[in-house]
């Protein structure tokens, strides 16, 4: 005969395992209903942005296939760590998207603390990748990226290169490191008032992506020297790559890049349904053609493969920031 303690532990085991399969029920009825009511998007910068029309566009090809309203909310400030915060906090439920740009991995590599940690964000998808362009001043004496490094060497202070953020800060002291260029970092509040500082000739040169750019180019107001990545541009077709330089010290892989997270205990099927939608939305063609008026490509990654790109630029942006000795501050 059994005791009174083995029956109450058999009876608190069969609990157990009923409240668990009953959970595990609602946790799958829940992520195939998912979404019943409208969402987020949470741009961590501010409106009119390369980041911002972005989310826009994908926000209404969503709220198209889910049948809900999706709305882009901007949250900018603090290197987008004040967005991505309000994410990385929400309840993990799918309704609130973090649609940021690359800060978001180059932070937790330059700070020495922040309102998250880098595993509160589950990385969804990897919408758009955006070439850094290596833009200066018509006035300097240089045609090519050889002539930049050549005439930097040979100025007794260097050139005052404008940084437009901390992940055009790690593009351009990736480039230095490796050149050995000569150059003192003018810090300003994003691409469009480095491109500024270059026109005018507050400073010499900027890594800054295609969209602040293009026009400048055309008009004359900046050379480009070269893009960064793999292939070139069609808002900058005559803009060589810096793989097409031949000189392997020339070449940066560094690029911009627009990617979606949600808070990391999202579940798993609405995550995969995430992805699964925003990669049937990357293939559309007025999507293209958006990517492609922004300077640059869409994307169309596993979500192990996003897992992978997100961890290898956390490890790139910590060896830069390790070997040029980047301090940001907290």
């Amino acid at each position: 005969m059994k005791s009174a303690a083995s029956a109450l532990s058999a009876w608190r085991r069969a609990s157990l395992a009923a409240a668990l399969a009953l959970t595990a029920a609602w946790s799958a009825a829940s992520a195939a209903d998912w979404p019943t009511r409208p969402i987020r998007i949470i741009v961590p910068s501010a409106p009119g942005g390369g980041t911002d029309l972005m989310a826009r566009t994908l926000a209404q090809k969503l709220g198209d296939t889910f049948n809900v309203s999706v709305v882009v909310e901007n949250k900018p400030g603090g290197e987008e760590m004040i967005g991505a915060a309000a994410v990385a906090n929400a309840p993990p439920d799918g309704y609130t998207i973090l649609f940021a740009a690359a800060n978001v991995a180059v932070n937790p590599a330059t700070r020495t603390s922040m309102p998250y940690k880098a595993e509160d964000l589950k990385p969804v998808s990897l919408t758009t990748l955006l070439p850094y362009v290596i833009l200066v001043n018509p006035k300097l004496p240089v045609n090519t990226v050889a002539d930049l490094v050549a005439y930097s060497r040979r100025q007794p202070n260097g050139l005052n290169l404008a940084t437009g953020g901390t992940s055009n800060l790690l593009a351009s002291e990736s480039f230095r490191l490796a050149t050995g260029m000569r150059v003192m970092n003018i810090p300003y509040k994003g691409c469009a008032p480095s491109i500024m500082s270059v026109i005018s000739g507050e400073t010499d040169l900027t890594f800054c992506s295609a969209p602040a750019a293009a026009q400048p180019v055309r008009a004359g107001q900046l050379k480009a020297l070269a893009i960064t990545g793999d292939a070139r541009l069609d808002v900058l077709p005559g803009v060589p790559t810096t793989r097409e330089l031949g000189d392997p010290k020339y070449r940066i892989d560094l690029v911009q890049w627009h990617g979606v997270f949600v808070p990391a205990a999202t579940p798993p099927d609405v995550v995969q349904r995430l992805h699964d939608e925003f990669d049937k939305a990357l293939s559309l063609p007025d999507v293209n053609e958006r990517a492609r008026q922004l300077g640059g490509v869409t994307a169309h990654l596993s979500m192990d493969e996003i897992a992978r790109f997100f961890d290898n630029e956390m490890a790139v942006s910590r060896k830069i920031v390790t070997e040029a000795n980047i301090t940001i501050g907290n």
